[in-house]
């Protein structure tokens, strides 16, 4: 919703390739977020996952998983404090959209927002880089991690905000299967 916003407030000056470019460099900026987090965690290497292997960190973050299952079938509702919400709101509005480097700034804060909804790959990421140790690896494999993310929001970016799908009963559908597959995260 961001970046189609960025890009259909373009008007006439939204071409697909200068869509096309301010998709990619928003997918950059979250890529490289992703890329810094990936390498400081090889970088803590053993001591990460040794840390992440304590019993009351497992249960806290199945714990997590349970709740926000709870979340996705609609049972408890989770939202951001509205001072801090609206912080966010604010710092956005005041950025200038279509200029590359507000939509770069944009793409790296929408890497730590969106971590939480990839958080099982994300995880098991950490857990094989942090494995490795190795610093180039981490880096990389977060990097193309995040292309991949990032596949979509081109596509979205170079259609203009034509392709997302509309909202309809399949959503729920969708919303309860990845609901399912976060309380299978829990007990695993």
């Amino acid at each position: 919703p961001i970046l189609s916003g960025i890009i259909a407030g373009q008007g006439a000056a939204a071409t697909p390739r200068r869509s096309f470019l301010l998709s990619l460099t928003y997918v950059l900026g979250m890529a490289l977020t992703y890329t810094a987090a990936g390498a400081a965690f090889a970088a803590a290497g053993q001591q990460a996952q040794a840390f992440f292997q304590q019993p009351w960190i497992i249960i806290s973050f199945a714990a997590l998983f349970v709740v926000l299952a709870l979340a996705m079938f609609g049972f408890v509702e989770i939202h951001v404090r509205s001072a801090l919400q609206s912080k966010f709101t604010d710092a956005s509005n005041r950025m200038k959209g279509g200029h590359f480097a507000s939509v770069f700034i944009m793409g790296a804060l929408s890497a730590v927002i969106v971590g939480p909804c990839v958080a099982p790959p994300l995880a098991a990421a950490l857990v094989f880089i942090a494995q490795t140790g190795n610093t180039l690896l981490g880096g990389v494999a977060l990097f193309v991690l995040a292309l991949g993310m990032g596949v979509p929001v081109l596509l979205v970016g170079v259609s203009a905000g034509a392709l997302p799908p509309r909202d309809g009963g399949w959503m729920n559908a969708v919303k309860y299967f990845f609901g399912g597959l976060t309380l299978v995260i829990a007990i695993y």
